[in-house]
């Protein structure tokens, strides 16, 4: 991760002249005009389903990203890669840096069979509801348990165009473990806003005991403070209030990011831990 400098912000600042219109400067700005606009803006009626955020995905045995015949498929992509499921921009292995602009509270959603087209079926299954037990002999939920977060990825950061690096970090079955521990940092952190921590976030790859399986994993731990009075700071917390309110349809279906194995007994053993 780049550490913020006198130098690297001056170098932001010549990233930012650089993108106005040239022949319109002082009529074009990068920079968000201060306030807010009254009346109609123009924006009314966009909503989640309209809006569609990134995935930051892992790649498992099974990704469609990894099958050449697939037209999901990845060029380059490699087992336990971290991937961008919208523009398909590979980040390998990792080391990755982030800040959390938001993190929702466990989530469930049940989606159409594959065979069936695939597809959400209900965003919003209720905590409690019969679709998110488990079965008496250990059957996998009807809905899928979430964790949901939007970050900013510092890695490859350019502060003139911040949009491109917020993604979502949505972790499901053996991406539970992971979530849990990001929480532990975050709520360690003390009273802080949560866009003020930094983050790393490697991939690596685990063994299913029963199965035999292996399966790719996310791995997460602390990289230090975003620092005080800086322009990193300041755009953080601008995003942080920013997106902290917003409606967001994350990209990702029945198939996103598979194990190798059946994770129901993962999903079981973290389902317990809530």
């Amino acid at each position: 991760m780049t550490v913020k400098t006198a130098k690297t912000e001056d170098l932001a600042t010549k990233q930012t002249e650089a993108l106005v219109i040239q022949g319109m400067e002082g009529m074009v700005s990068v920079d968000r005009p201060a306030g807010d606009d009254q009346g109609t803006l123009g924006n009314e009626g966009i909503g989640r389903d309209d809006i569609l955020m990134p995935r930051l995905g892992v790649a498992q045995l099974m990704s469609p990203e990894l099958n050449p015949t697939n037209a999901k498929a990845i060029e380059g992509l490699q087992f336990t890669d971290l991937f961008n499921s919208v523009t398909r921009q590979v980040y390998g292995k990792g080391p990755l840096h982030f800040v959390v602009l938001r993190r929702d509270d466990p989530r469930w959603i049940e989606f159409n069979p594959l065979d069936q087209g695939g597809g959400i079926k209900d965003r919003n299954v209720p905590h409690g509801d019969p679709r998110t037990q488990f079965g008496p002999n250990g059957e996998k939920p009807a809905a899928t348990m979430f964790y949901d977060f939007i970050v900013l990825l510092l890695t490859g950061l350019d502060l003139a165009e911040p949009l491109q690096n917020v993604i979502a970090l949505s972790l499901k079955s053996s991406g539970i473990k992971a979530a849990k521990h990001l929480n532990f940092l975050i709520q360690q952190r003390g009273k802080k806003q949560i866009c003020k921590g930094v983050y790393e976030l490697r991939a690596g790859s685990d063994v299913d005991k029963k199965s035999g399986g292996t399966y790719a994993t996310y791995k997460v731990k602390n990289a230090g403070w975003v620092t005080g009075g800086s322009a990193l700071e300041a755009l953080a917390v601008s995003m942080f209030e920013s997106w902290k309110d917003r409606e967001v349809a994350i990209d990702r279906d029945a198939a996103a990011d598979p194990d190798s194995f059946n994770p129901a007994d993962i999903e079981k053993g973290a389902a317990t831990d809530m």
